[in-house]
């Protein structure tokens, strides 16, 4: 009976259509590891799974893992129907006998994998990590509960959504409570984070997917907006300046749609003589308008991700007038950067069922492939970071009224209590403390939290409450369901299909097995007033409100482009977008965006025309600081102005390549690194100090994504500095890098190189890491006929 039965379950275990895989290639690498298990004993190390940091050595040697469907590895049956096969990375490739019971070893696999994380995400999502990380957490707490929604909400958002999405979702949370109560009966299974920390594992829900999915939705593609600070900037410059730092719309910026494929306005029917009338008419408005102060709105904005970078390249060749192209390869490459983590925000697995084969990554707690291909498709991801929301400047009638169209409002307030555990640590120091026996104080605080008819009030001051209106509102889950056809799409019209569906702004291309390629940067984005400034904050007295969103159909996309590439970088979609209120503001840097050398790069491997030659641009790519391939004519400009010190600096720049990795026998890098980045800054504060302390805001800094790129300040110096101003700039880099590395000779100048810092999102010990502009996840993957 026992063989009958196993002969049966491996004839219902196999994967539907798995002989038709058009994936010829598929390789991946997620550092440190996939799993985030510490056991009880190896809190104090940092110690669990041999698969928490396996992957780092394939990361720093350019290497992957293979991720093509059905590799060989350790086999579990954890119950009938379901079939789980880890490979040698602990990576679980889950069949199932149907698609319940597919999703159910989803559901099983990560909780094994990362059921601590699980808990920190409900808890961030809900607004309840300083119940057990303490009081510094409660500003993220608010954020969580101020911004987002209730539980009736979150219900009601479950409900409008298609019943087999949900189903699924109930399969995975199940699968997830499975383990919960193998943990709970089996101490050695238990991560130790949960008895450090005094947690009991409870049950995920439905509504905690939905709640991760929501956050995600919302804060990976962008961050809120910008326009507190620029309206700080704007009546600290004036508005002759801040236009020319913050423009709608610069030159030379580098696009993902090439401008021969269509321009895509944002903003379709106002005309430049609306935005020059808008301008003045913000201009008024902002000169009367009271500000917040600068702390009192540094919590109201949440900042994009580090960035991502993704190509895909087609050896499709345009067909003959008349004739259909023929089947061709096509590569595609992804990486998203999220920032170093242990364990990583991605979780990887594989699942197959009758209705669907699909390998990739996700967020644990999500029941969906994110990034990956299935048997036809490829895609990737990067965050777009258009500006999808505004600021609304409520003019308050009383503490929680407001006037809009002529009539007084009230706002929709509630009390929220928040409970806190002292004292406040990062979480590693937090788990040593309690290990050792210290004491753990509780406490607690309540929060008054208030919604006009635009959105969450944020911040307030004199007779004025500022409050988000969000194009996504309440929509957020419609993106889940729009991937999950996305995860299912048998070739690029099908992916086209699912992007009219999602509402996030997250940038996407595709590769299908036909040699198809496409790009697509969607989501919900306002058609905003015609007679205020997008960069500035709105009154909200009613005479600034949308004019309703722009049709899907009308964002920035392009299938099979004449080039026969696609990149992204996290620069703009199109000649027609404009730079919104530019939170991130390294969408301001035109010619120098880092995109610039990934088009490079990208377009020398397209003429290669071979896998290889896709997935190695990663490796100049991410080894080499973005800019120094386009700045040797300003530099050789500047060095004939240069005498002395200062010519010894642009010497030392022209004679580097750029490679910020490589390291002598001492393991510091190359002397041009250093210099480049003190460079950089002299030359910003020359062009920029005119403006006094109000260009602060308007600069940008990297992100730990980007350390040797460029930003606003800098990228506006190099375009608007003379030869003579650069060569002064070079002088005062040669002065801060002698005292800083005290010495005048300029091939002394040599630094360690950069290491990344790690986020624990537990107890375990990062390995370390040396600085790439790299992903978190890599995936490269040909596929065709």
């Amino acid at each position: 009976m026992r063989r009958l039965f196993a002969i049966v379950l491996a004839a219902v275990l196999v994967p539907a259509g798995a002989a038709h895989a058009r994936v010829i290639s598929a390789e991946s690498v997620l550092p440190p590891g996939q799993s985030g298990f510490v056991s009880i004993p190896g809190v104090a190390s940092g110690t669990g799974s041999p698969h928490l940091t396996d992957q780092t050595s394939l990361f720093l040697s350019f290497k992957r893992k293979p991720a093509t469907f059905n590799l060989p590895g350790e086999t579990e049956l954890p119950r009938a129907g379901v079939k789980i096969v880890r490979d040698a990375y602990g990576v679980p490739a889950v069949t199932g006998a149907s698609d319940y019971d597919a999703w159910w070893g989803v559901g099983y696999a990560v909780a094994q994998d990362r059921l601590f994380q699980l808990e920190l995400f409900r808890r961030a999502t809900s607004g309840r990590l300083a119940e057990i990380l303490g009081p510094d957490y409660l500003d993220d707490d608010l954020i969580a509960r101020r911004d987002y929604y209730t539980d009736s909400e979150i219900d009601a958002m479950v409900k409008k959504g298609p019943a087999n999405l949900w189903a699924r979702a109930q399969a995975y949370a199940d699968g997830i409570n499975a383990w919960v109560a193998r943990v709970n009966s089996d101490p050695s299974q238990m991560p130790g984070e949960f008895p450090a920390l005094g947690v009991v594992p409870s049950n995920w829900t439905v509504r905690d997917s939905a709640r991760v999915g929501v956050y995600l939705a919302r804060t990976v593609p962008s961050g809120d907006g910008a326009e507190l600070d620029n309206a700080r900037a704007l009546k600290g410059m004036g508005p002759k300046a801040f236009a020319r730092l913050l423009p709608l719309r610069n030159k030379g910026r580098i696009t993902t749609v090439p401008g021969t494929e269509g321009k895509f306005p944002s903003q379709p029917g106002r005309t430049t003589r609306d935005e020059r009338r808008s301008y003045k008419n913000s201009q008024r408005f902002v000169a009367n308008l009271n500000l917040p102060s600068e702390q009192a709105g540094a919590a109201t904005t949440k900042n994009a991700l580090g960035g991502s970078y993704m190509w895909a390249i087609s050896k499709r060749k345009r067909p003959r007038k008349g004739r259909k192209a023929r089947p061709a390869q096509a590569y595609l490459f992804n990486g998203p950067q999220l920032g170093f983590s242990i364990p990583e925000l991605f979780v990887e697995f594989e699942v197959h069922s009758p209705v669907q084969n699909v390998r990739g990554v996700s967020a644990a707690g999500i029941p969906l492939v994110g990034i990956g291909h299935n048997g036809h498709v490829a895609w990737g991801f990067t965050s777009g970071l258009s500006d999808e929301d505004d600021l609304y400047a409520e003019q308050l009638t009383g503490p929680e009224s407001y006037r809009f169209k002529g009539r007084d409002m009230k706002m929709d307030c509630r009390d929220e209590r928040f409970d806190f555990r002292t004292p406040a640590t990062d979480l590693p120091d937090r788990l040593a403390d309690i290990v050792g026996g210290k004491q753990q104080l509780s406490g607690s605080k309540t929060e008054r939290i208030c919604r006009t008819i635009h959105g969450p009030v944020q911040a307030r001051a004199s007779g004025v409450a500022f409050a988000r209106r969000y194009a996504i509102w309440g929509r957020e889950l419609e993106t889940i369901d729009g991937l999950t056809q996305l995860n299912d799409a048998q070739n690029i019209r099908q992916v086209n299909t699912a992007m009219l569906n999602v509402t996030w702004n997250e940038n996407v291309i595709a590769a299908d097995d036909q040699g198809n390629i496409g790009y697509w940067h969607p989501g919900l984005h306002p058609l905003r007033p015609r007679n205020y400034d997008e960069r500035l904050p709105y009154p909200g007295t009613g005479e600034a409100e949308w004019r309703g969103l722009l049709p899907r159909s009308r964002t920035p996309h392009v299938i099979n482009p004449r080039q026969g590439y696609l990149f992204n970088w996290n620069n703009m979609p199109s000649v027609g977008w404009t730079n919104g209120d530019t939170e991130a503001r390294e969408r301001l840097t035109g010619p120098f965006h880092r995109a610039r050398w990934l088009r490079l790069l990208v377009s020398r491997a397209r003429r290669k025309g071979t896998y290889e030659a896709s997935r190695d641009v990663d490796g100049s790519l991410t080894t080499t600081a973005q800019q120094r391939a386009f700045v040797g004519r300003l530099l050789r400009r500047a060095r004939r102005r240069a005498t002395g010190r200062g010519a010894q600096v642009l010497d030392n720049l022209l004679a580097w390549h750029g490679n910020y990795t490589t390291t002598d026998s001492a393991g510091t890098v190359d002397p041009g690194v250093q210099t480049w980045v003190e460079f950089k800054a002299k030359a910003e504060q020359l062009a920029l100090g005119q403006f006094g302390k109000a260009r602060e805001g308007l600069s940008g800094s990297n992100s730990t994504s980007h350390e040797f790129d460029i930003q606003n300040g800098a990228a506006y110096a190099l375009q608007n500095l003379s030869p003579g101003q650069l060569s002064r700039a070079a002088r005062s880099a040669a002065d801060v890098l002698a005292q800083k590395f005290g010495t005048t000779d300029p091939g002394r100048w040599r630094a360690k190189r950069l290491m990344y810092e790690w986020t624990a999102q537990g107890a375990a010990s990062p390995p370390d890491l040396p600085f790439f502009d790299r992903g978190t996840w890599e995936q490269s993957v040909e596929v065709g006929p």
